[in-house]
């Protein structure tokens, strides 16, 4: 669901961080020059101590001279001399620190004073060291002009002290005020960062309100969204049981038809019928598999086909048709390609049906051509890569790009002229790409098309010369006995149609026109199979097949006839009871190939469960504990792959046997876990799936810690099958596979 704001909210949202923006700026610039004044004033304070702490020192130092001076004046002591240079040079280093810090100030002009002052003071008795004037008269002057130079000194370091004092109360006064104020500041950013706080939750509590608000709303579309899916399932399964009923009966009664003496244009007139109606039920179709697919329940089967056969049967499919138009329709089929591969004949028809019958409808001269070859062919898969060439309409080079987009076909003349629903190449596309293919086409406007589909393909190792009965066009009777079975059906049509295959497949037949008129044939007569339909009055097709198991306790087969071909229909069809069920329109060879395989079951059972035994022999020990058809079944009957794989056996079991036999006397739950954990893949790839349950049972046991003499009991059942399975699979190599 997408949410979008209004402009007024918009505006809010932007001016609120503009506005806040432009504050928290303002705060910090603020903040940050008084951090840095005051930063600048402290430092100024601190220097204005550390001066007037120089100028006590040089203060104090002019008077050590003095006495120093005295001393030696008196004594003549040149200890005292020495001493007094050494003085001296302090007073310098002290008069250069402090010219530092005067310079520029308001007490530069009085140092300038004192510094003269004081080198004049320091060159009155510069001559000092001489020993003849160390008394008398002749010194008497120069010491008297250094008493009174000493004074002035003395007074001028006074006037410089009382303004030192006076900058560094201003100072004071100046950090006071700076504390102050950024108090003040700091206050205010703190107030305003709680009502930015504030503003957040506030919004955070609507936008949560807001969300809450949303995901319900969410919630309540998604459930209407759910509503309206099976409700489309449910009208799509309900539109092919309205639609695919009617269908089966006028192509059945059609096909019927076609049996009996007609006259030239009597027989037009059905083949024309026949040809609509297999053109609509291909639009049915269509609209079907377009469904499945989108609701992601198209399932791709993987069984073994013949893939020569299948082509071939395009080729008987699609030469009439061709002939018609007078266009060359050629199959070409590459030799290299495995006879038997494993996959989904029924969707590749499907894709080769539709690609070879737009080629054909859009050819109107020349050649349609259908090809298979061989691409690459390792590790036992085969990629094959079918074409279909035309020299039909084409398409535009701007049309190439939206060809497989759903209900497009090129445009608008095309479908005014040829028809159809647009689905179709979509649905091909959507079918390759189920079964990990691709699909290409190239093609020119004029000059025809072609379609180009890779997919892989397993190969099978099944014997490919298996007969079918959908190829034959007369049924022989399904039983020299007269069986009877029971068609329970409300649709009249349909109920002779089916009703007129199942008597010439020499049946007798029963017809109820709902599931309690059946219920009511059933209590009053036995009969070998029913025929069920699931829409019927009164009691539908699955309540009464629960019924007939429930209440009247027979287990004759019953087959659903269903129009329903959504995903999980055969399931639920057999969930009520129902052994089979067969998809209406069916056709007459669809109808005897079920019906045939349940009533002929029990006679086969009878006449051949010798024959049956003694295959059983050949497969697998009677007594053994391998499933050998559980292991050709795996392998596709590659018995090179089957040796190979109980080789590998052979050499790992034991070692995995013997893994866990250490590990429990370790009592190492861990690696007991581990190797069950992988020996259940093993052992279910090599015929002794019913070992997989122990396992498993060891491995939760082993997870939990459980006590280890239960894991032990069952890992020696474990050992033992595995040790019987050795000696089978050993036998199995000298006799069935050597």
């Amino acid at each position: 669901m997408r949410v979008t704001l209004n402009a007024y909210t918009k505006v809010i949202i932007i001016g609120s961080f503009v506005i806040s923006a432009g504050l928290v700026l303002f705060i910090a610039l603020n903040a940050n020059d008084h951090l840095s004044s005051m930063s600048q004033n402290n430092s100024e304070l601190y220097s204005a101590y550390r001066i007037s702490e120089l100028m006590k020192a040089f203060k104090g130092n002019l008077s050590t001279l003095e006495s120093k001076q005295k001393a030696y004046l008196v004594t003549g002591d040149p200890k005292f001399l020495e001493e007094f240079k050494l003085k001296e040079t302090e007073t310098k280093s002290y008069l250069k620190s402090m010219e530092k810090y005067f310079s520029g100030k308001p007490e530069e002009e009085k140092f300038y004073s004192l510094k003269n002052l004081t080198y004049k003071q320091m060159m009155e008795t510069k001559n000092l060291n001489q020993q003849n004037n160390l008394a008398g008269f002749q010194g008497k002057g120069t010491v008297v002009d250094g008493i009174n130079t000493l004074k002035e000194i003395i007074k001028v370091i006074d006037e410089i002290d009382y303004s030192l004092s006076k900058t560094t109360q201003v100072l004071i006064d100046n950090s006071i005020d700076y504390v102050r104020v950024s108090k003040r500041w700091s206050i205010l950013e703190v107030l305003f960062g709680f009502i930015v706080s504030f503003a957040a939750l506030v919004l955070l509590l609507r936008d949560v309100s807001i969300r809450n608000k949303l995901e319900a709303e969410l919630r309540i579309a998604k459930k209407q969204a759910d509503d309206n899916a099976t409700m489309k399932e449910q009208f799509m399964a309900n539109m092919s049981h309205e639609i695919r009923t009617p269908m089966n009966a006028i192509l059945g009664f059609t096909d019927l038809m076609q049996k009996t003496e007609l006259n030239k244009t009597q027989s037009d007139y059905t083949n024309a019928i026949k040809t609509s109606g297999s053109n609509l039920l291909n639009i049915i179709n269509d609209i079907l598999d377009f469904s499945k697919i989108e609701a992601g329940k198209l399932m791709i089967e993987k069984i073994s086909f013949n893939i020569s056969a299948l082509v071939d049967s395009l080729r008987v499919m699609f030469s009439e048709k061709a002939r018609q138009k007078n266009i060359e329709f050629e199959v070409l089929l590459d030799p290299n390609i495995p006879e038997m591969i494993f996959g989904d004949p029924t969707r590749l028809t499907q894709i080769l049906v539709n690609l070879t019958n737009n080629a054909i409808k859009f050819t109107e001269s020349g050649s349609v051509k259908l090809s298979c070859e061989l691409k690459s062919l390792e590790h036992n898969i085969a990629q094959v890569v079918f074409r279909v060439k035309d020299t039909g309409i084409g398409i535009d080079a701007e049309k190439l790009e939206t060809i497989f987009e759903r209900f497009n076909q090129g445009n608008k003349e095309t479908t005014r002229k040829y028809g159809g629903t647009g689905l179709g190449l979509s649905i091909v596309k959507d079918l390759v790409e189920l079964q990990n293919g691709e699909i290409r086409v190239k093609s020119k406007h004029g000059a025809g098309s072609e379609f180009i589909v890779t997919i892989s393909y397993p190969i099978s190792y099944e014997s490919g010369t298996k007969t079918s009965e959908n190829f034959q066009t007369e049924f022989a009777p399904i039983s020299a006995n007269q069986l009877s079975v029971l068609l329970a059906e409300d649709n009249e049509l349909n109920q002779k149609l089916a009703k007129t295959y199942l008597q010439g497949f020499g049946l007798s037949v029963d017809v109820a026109e709902n599931g309690l008129v059946a219920l009511e044939k059933m209590r009053h007569k036995k009969f070998d199979l029913v025929l069920m339909d699931i829409q019927m009055p009164l009691l539908d097709g699955y309540h009464t097949a629960q019924k007939i198991r429930s209440e009247l306790k027979q287990n004759m087969p019953i087959i659903a006839m269903t129009a329903h071909i959504m995903n999980g229909e055969k399931e639920k069809c057999i969930s009520y009871g129902m052994n089979d069920y067969i998809s209406k329109p069916f056709k007459e060879a669809d109808l005897y190939a079920i019906v045939a395989g349940y009533l002929k079951e029990e006679k086969s059972l009878r006449t051949t469960n010798k024959k049956m035994e003694n295959k059983s022999v050949d497969s697998s020990p009677l007594s053994g504990v391998v499933d050998f058809k559980d292991i050709h079944d795996m392998a596709r009957g590659n018995n090179t792959f089957i040796i190979e794989m109980i080789d590998l056996f052979i050499e790992r079991n034991p070692q995995d046997i013997l893994e866990i036999e250490t590990a429990i006397q370790n009592l190492d739950y861990d690696t007991v876990r581990a190797i069950s954990h992988r020996m259940k893949t093993s052992v279910g790839f090599m015929g002794l799936k019913h070992l997989g349950k122990t396992l498993e049972e060891i491995e939760i046991k082993a997870e939990t810690k459980e006590d280890m003499n239960e894991i032990t009991r069952l890992f020696e059942e474990i050992k033992s099958d595995c040790n019987k399975a050795m000696d089978e699979f050993k036998e199995a190599l000298i006799t069935q596979y050597k």
